[in-house]
């Protein structure tokens, strides 16, 4: 899975320094929400969708972007760009003007750069064999949450450690992700002669988005992300770190072992996905029912479980989480062209990112307007209707896997 142009293990060590800076944000951003300014639900949904609307505007547009560039230049440039906001959050808090409007203008920052980031690091997976496609997928998703876990550990140590520490952290590991980066994919002579960044045209926009309209399967693929991004993490953005605040009276370490548990789920299932020889055979049917299995996870919580069954809710919605996430980005792979993957990597998670925003929106004014446990059970109650109307109606149900 090494070639002369590119190294997984370089590539594997970027997204293991970079997710470890975003694990500690996952955990410090909502809690300087709701736990340092003493925000409300809904607040908290406005600050999650700052990060996530910038990333579904220009996320398409990074796709195109990453499809005519050197990938790792201009990934390595986009990892040194992230200082700019915790750059910004580390001198308002030292000089103590940290304000709610300065963390949703951080939150903007951050999702801009994510809609470059996201395109790029993942369209560098065409350098894999379409054969071992789903095994180097599965391998970065473990990379990455197992990254994502270092640093909810190190983010549920606030307190312990103080905040100017962690947000130097953060920036020390998206400098070495910039490094690593550049080094897996290294800039040669050819591309060396040309401008990183040429300009895309609309009509590469128009012809990404014609891969999906065209193919019904795919079609639904994206109606069932955008709900995935609507409901179950809408709940996750928003509800979790309600729970842990308004249910059992917790704090940031509460929050950083709940991320913990729900990544340890994620990790486990892309282990068993990476140990698998062969590919998906029915990969559509495996998303719809990991989507039914999340709807009918968190409707446990909506009851104020006591820890060991919250736990284990938990860490199995992370385990269904990761299953989908593996799949569905495994059937673009082996199904769409090199020269598009990066479009179509890109509408995919715009139709993720898109309905993340509305979703942690309207599930902080549910909790705000019903209180959380109706709330989460009205939340359930849709999301395994969907997975339902899905199975029996949707032609994603009969998908099978075919290399591209």
């Amino acid at each position: 899975m090494t070639s002369p142009i590119f190294s997984i293990q370089y590539y594997l060590g970027a997204i293991g320094a970079s997710s470890i800076a975003i694990g500690i944000h996952s955990v410090l951003f909502p809690w300087l929400v709701i736990g340092v300014l003493g925000a409300s639900a809904s607040q908290l949904g406005l600050a999650q969708m700052a990060i996530l609307l910038p990333n579904t505007i220009f996320l398409l547009f990074g796709g195109v972007v990453s499809d005519r560039v050197h990938r790792g230049a201009w990934l390595s440039l986009l990892y040194m760009l992230y200082s700019m906001p915790l750059t910004m959050l580390w001198w308002s808090y030292q000089f103590d003007t940290l304000t709610f409007k300065l963390l949703i203008l951080s939150g903007v920052m951050f999702g801009f750069l994510n809609a470059f980031v996201q395109p790029a690091r993942e369209s560098l997976l065409v350098f894999t064999p379409s054969q071992v496609m789903h095994q180097s997928v599965a391998k970065s998703i473990i990379v990455k949450f197992i990254a994502q876990g270092v640093g909810f550990g190190f983010a549920g140590l606030l307190g312990y450690i103080d905040l100017p520490a962690l947000l130097g952290t953060q920036i020390f590991m998206f400098g070495l992700a910039s490094y690593l980066i550049s080094r897996a994919h290294r800039l040669n002579k050819n591309f060396s002669k040309k401008p990183i960044v040429s300009k895309p045209s609309w009509k590469d926009l128009v012809n990404g988005l014609t891969l999906f309209v065209d193919n019904k399967s795919f079609l639904h693929l994206l109606f069932l992300v955008f709900a995935t991004g609507l409901l179950p993490f809408g709940v996750y953005l928003v509800g979790m770190p309600v729970l842990v605040k308004q249910v059992y009276d917790g704090g940031a370490m509460l929050l950083a072992a709940l991320q913990l548990l729900f990544t340890f789920g994620v990790i486990l299932a892309n282990i068993i996905v990476a140990r698998r020889k062969n590919n998906f055979v029915n990969p559509g049917r495996l998303m719809v029912i990991s989507f039914f299995w999340r709807g009918s996870l968190f409707a446990f919580t909506a009851f104020s479980p006591p820890f060991w069954i919250l736990f284990l809710v938990i860490f199995l919605w992370g385990f269904s989480t990761g299953l989908s996430m593996v799949v569905g980005r495994t059937i673009l792979h082996n199904n769409i062209s090199k020269s598009y993957r990066a479009r179509a990597l890109s509408i995919y998670q715009i139709c993720l990112v898109g309905g993340t925003p509305l979703g942690a929106w309207l599930c902080g004014l549910l909790i705000d307007d019903l209180g959380i446990n109706i709330a989460f059970i009205f939340i359930s109650l849709v999301t395994v209707t969907l997975a339902i109307g899905m199975s029996l109606l949707s032609p994603l149900w009969k998908l099978r896997t075919t290399d591209s």
